[in-house]
C-alpha cells in the first residue's frame, strides 16, 4: 500500500511497497481517507528531534497519528465495529515490512481492534494491544474534519485536566492549532479568552474565524496591552519557560498556570522562586483520556457551537508531502489534512 515515510532524518517521501495489514480474528480494515499533519509530532519524527516513546525504532518509518478512515472489512471474531463505520487514529497493523511506525495513520489502511470483544472472550486487560486511542466518529462528521477531531479531544481533555472548563476568563499563548484548538472550545463553553502570538496572520485568523481578542507581541508590549488585567487560567502551547514566567504575572491569586508545550531538554529557565504567590502549576507532558470527551465534542459539534473545519486550512493529496512540510515550515498553513 502507499504510505508517507520518512526515509532519512530531513527527507520525507510517498511509497509504495508497504504491506498491507493481515486482518486478525479480532481486527477490522479501516480504508484511510485522510489524516492530519501534525505540526509537532510529525515535523519533530521528519527532523529527527523527537525523544521519549515517539521516537522511531529506526528509519525509514511511516508518519501520521492523525487519521480518519471507514471500515471496509472485518475479522471473523469482530462483534462491536461494523462495516462504514468511521473510525479515527485507527491501531497499527502488525507489519510494516522494512519500516517502523510511529502510529503509522499516513498510509492507505490501518487496523480497529475490537478491545471489547476480546475481553468478552477471555482475555485479559493485560493480553490487550497497548495502544487504545482508536475511537468511532459520529457518521455525520466528514473525512476532512475527521482528520482534526484528535486534535480538538486533545484540546478539550487538556482543558479538563487543567480543571479550567469553567473558567471565566483564560490567557492562551500561541495560535497554532493547538492554541486555537483550546481556544475556540473555551469560547463555546462562554469562557473570555485572549490570544497572544507574534505571527499577524494566525492572529488574524484566530480574530476573524474564531472570534478571538488577540494580542500582537510582536507589535506591542504584553504588559502594556493588557495592565493590570488577570486572568483565572494562563495556558503555554508554544513551550517555553519564559512564557510561562511570564505568564504567571497575569493570574489572579490561586490562579492556573497551564503547560502544554512541552519543554526542551535544554529549556531549563523555569524557577518556581520567581513565581506569583498562591499559584497552582499544572503540566501536561502527554494527552489524557482523549476519547472519554467524544461525545461532549459531537455535541458540540451537532449544536453548532463547534466547527471543526476551522481548524486547519489546507487540504492537499499525499503525494504533495513536500508541498505540505514547506507550507507548515514557512506558516503560510496553519494545518494540512492530506487525503488518501
Amino acid at each position: 500500500m502507499k504510505a508517507v515515510a520518512v526515509l532519512e532524518p530531513g527527507k520525507a517521501a510517498v511509497v509504495n511497497d508497504v504491506p498491507e495489514p493481515v486482518l486478525g480474528d479480532y481486527q477490522s480494515l479501516v480504508k484511510i481517507h485522510t489524516c492530519g499533519f501534525c505540526n509537532g509530532t510529525d515535523m519533530q519524527i521528519i527532523n529527527d528531534t523527537i525523544g521519549g516513546p515517539d521516537k522511531p525504532a529506526w528509519f525509514p518509518t511511516i508518519l501520521g497519528h492523525e487519521g480518519c478512515g471507514e471500515v471496509v472489512e472485518i475479522g471473523p471474531k469482530v462483534r462491536h465495529i461494523h462495516l462504514g463505520e468511521k473510525y479515527i487514529r485507527p491501531d497499527k497493523a502488525s507489519d510494516y515490512g522494512k519500516y517502523s511506525v510511529t502510529f503509522g495513520n499516513m498510509a492507505e489502511y490501518a487496523v480497529a481492534v475490537d478491545r471489547k470483544a476480546m475481553l468478552e472472550d477471555g482475555f485479559s486487560p493485560e493480553d490487550l494491544p497497548s495502544d487504545n486511542n482508536c475511537g468511532k466518529l459520529p457518521d455525520y462528521v466528514s473525512f476532512e474534519d475527521g482528520a482534526v477531531a484528535l486534535s480538538m479531544l486533545e484540546c478539550i481533555s487538556a482543558v479538563h485536566n487543567f480543571g479550567i472548563a469553567d473558567a471565566k476568563k483564560v490567557l492562551i499563548y500561541g495560535a497554532g492549532p493547538m492554541g486555537l484548538g483550546v481556544a475556540g472550545y473555551l469560547k463555546a463553553k462562554g469562557t473570555e479568552v485572549t490570544m497572544v502570538d507574534r505571527n499577524p496572520s494566525r492572529l488574524e485568523y484566530a480574530d476573524q474565524q474564531i472570534g478571538l481578542r488577540t494580542v500582537n507581541t510582536g507589535e506591542i508590549d504584553i504588559h502594556s496591552a493588557l495592565g493590570n488585567e488577570r486572568f483565572d487560567a494562563v495556558v503555554d502551547i508554544v513551550g517555553l519557560s519564559s512564557i510561562l514566567m511570564e505568564g504567571t504575572n497575569f493570574l489572579v491569586q490561586g490562579g492556573k498556570l497551564c503547560g502544554m508545550g512541552v519543554l526542551k531538554v535544554s529549556d531549563n529557565g523555569f524557577d518556581v522562586h520567581k513565581m506569583q504567590n498562591n499559584t497552582s502549576f499544572h503540566f501536561l507532558n502527554f494527552p489524557y483520556r482523549r476519547l472519554y470527551y467524544m461525545d461532549e465534542m459531537a455535541s458540540l459539534i451537532e449544536s453548532g457551537k463547534l466547527k471543526l473545519s476551522d481548524y486547519y486550512t489546507d487540504v492537499m493529496p499525499a503525494e504533495d508531502i513536500q508541498k505540505c512540510i514547506e507550507k507548515i515550515k514557512t506558516q503560510q498553513a496553519l494545518k494540512v489534512v492530506l487525503t488518501f
